[in-house]
């Protein structure tokens, strides 16, 4: 049984906690609270963590073809390689050296640095369910907000632009599919999460304008390991809420 990073130790009972409230306040500030108690808990007092590979825009594109296995990953990979060189990155770090040698990588799937900041992306095909994404992206953004929050964290990491962002998007994005049939309102998970990352960001004072949002890639985008970067190109500059339909 693979065993939980120490990070998140606790994160997914929370998450099971709210998932069937009608009402969700509270609940990223649990998140937080709870990896900033783990940090707390397994981190050595010499252990900082590595400045020049933590919240890093880069493209790592090595992956190996299958036409059935590891989906998610070949068209994480792929996208960062097809957007090369226009503010795209992928498995981007975010716990190298901040906890003891327990840890292993805790990585975003995907990056994209947009005006004022960065949109940090959990990217999905038919793995766990939309709420369950949303918590993975939630906890990435408690992490961040534990290196903004915490002065000698944030001192040691703060030439980073990520870092010092003024606006960053956590954000869901997955094949229209994968929102419907859902057995939760995912219109009002949405509204509900985006309004908790809201005011715990403006309530920590920490200069930085935190939302949530699931997005979804165009009805007719259907992945396939190894086609086209026009296609993967086309597929991700059109990305929209997946409740167009809805509305």
């Amino acid at each position: 049984m693979r065993r939980t990073h120490p990070l998140i130790d606790g994160l997914e009972a929370i998450g099971e906690q709210y998932r069937a409230l009608s009402q969700r306040y509270g609940i990223f500030d649990r998140l937080y609270e709870q990896i900033h108690a783990n940090w707390a808990q397994h981190r050595e007092s010499n252990r900082w963590p590595t400045a020049h590979k933590n919240w890093v825009l880069r493209v790592a594109p090595t992956y190996t073809h299958d036409p059935e296995q590891r989906l998610e990953k070949q068209l994480q990979k792929q996208i960062a390689t097809c957007f090369k060189g226009e503010r795209w990155g992928n498995d981007i770090v975010t716990a190298s050296g901040l906890i003891n040698a327990r840890g292993r990588q805790m990585n975003i799937d995907l990056a994209h640095q947009i005006t004022d900041g960065f949109e940090l992306i959990e990217l999905k095909l038919r793995s766990n369910t939309p709420y369950d994404a949303a918590l993975q992206i939630l906890r990435y953004g408690a992490i961040y907000m534990l290196y903004r929050l915490e002065p000698e964290l944030a001192r040691r990491l703060k030439f980073r632009e990520m870092i010092d962002a003024k606006r960053i998007v956590l954000e869901v994005l997955a094949p229209f599919e994968y929102y419907s049939p859902c057995e939760l309102d995912l219109r009002t998970v949405q509204t509900q999460l985006n309004r908790e990352v809201k005011t715990f960001a403006k309530r920590s004072n920490a200069d930085v304008d935190l939302s949530f949002r699931y997005m979804a890639f165009p009805c007719e985008f259907s992945y396939e390991p190894g086609m086209s970067c026009k296609s993967i190109r086309d597929a991700v500059s059109r990305r929209l809420s997946p409740f167009t339909n809805s509305d």
